[in-house]
């Protein structure tokens, strides 16, 4: 299985001087964890991690990192564990990469896409998603790119939970209980049956106090 291909170098120093050093230079300070029990200190190009950025998977993309210590070349597969933004301008700052072993399950966030109309959309329902992406356990060669849940049957009021989906050769990393989307009433449409059932009722009072003088003057004449 092959990631992403993305180059980068060996960097010596660390500290957030040295970073800023870097980012001035189109860099972004990074470190690859676990590469044959060690962790190496790297740097990557901005302008090539962008591309990343911006792929289906984005964030938690196999990568196929290709360090260069200043002598040779070496190609290791990574996933993207962690990516550290800027508060105020919102530009990566930092990345770190995970090494990854073929055979060896590994933890991957893994984004949703919802297939189809569901049922209760069509009936005037609302449809809510309540998680965009999964946590799951399973071999790099298992990683799907997205997961796909198909949402056709889902009817009004109803939800999709964890535990009514699967991923195939994939343990989810979540709670069965967890909901992932479901299908609500509009605000409009609770409002409108509730407004419908108070005017019958005054039409109701309306009609029962119209019957009573009647009631009342038979009374009377048998008085």
């Amino acid at each position: 299985m092959k990631g992403i291909p993305l180059k980068a170098e060996i960097r010596e120093m660390q500290g957030s001087r040295e970073s800023r050093r870097l980012r001035k230079q189109g860099f972004i300070p990074a470190i690859l964890y676990g590469a044959e029990g060690k962790h190496l200190l790297l740097k990557i190009f901005k302008k090539d991690f962008s591309k990343i950025m911006h792929t289906r998977s984005a964030e938690h993309s196999m990568v196929e990192l290709q360090i260069n210590d200043g002598n040779s070349e070496s190609n290791h597969l990574s996933v993207i564990k962690k990516i550290q933004h800027d508060p105020v301008s919102d530009l990566i700052i930092h990345a770190d990469f995970e090494y990854v072993k073929l055979g060896k399950p590994i933890s991957f966030i893994v984004p949703i896409e919802f297939i189809g109309t569901p049922v209760g959309v069509k009936e005037g329902g609302i449809f809510t998603p309540h998680i965009h992406e999964l946590e799951i356990l399973c071999a790099p060669k298992d990683m799907p790119e997205v997961i796909e849940i198909d949402v056709n049957e889902v009817d009004l009021g109803n939800s999709i939970h964890i535990r009514d989906i699967s991923v195939q050769n994939a343990e989810i990393q979540h709670d069965p209980d967890e909901t992932i989307a479901s299908i609500v009433k509009p605000r409009g449409l609770e409002v409108a049956e509730v407004t419908e059932e108070v005017e019958i009722s005054e039409e109701e009072a309306a009609q029962e106090g119209e019957e009573k003088p009647e009631t009342e003057e038979k009374e009377k004449k048998k008085g």
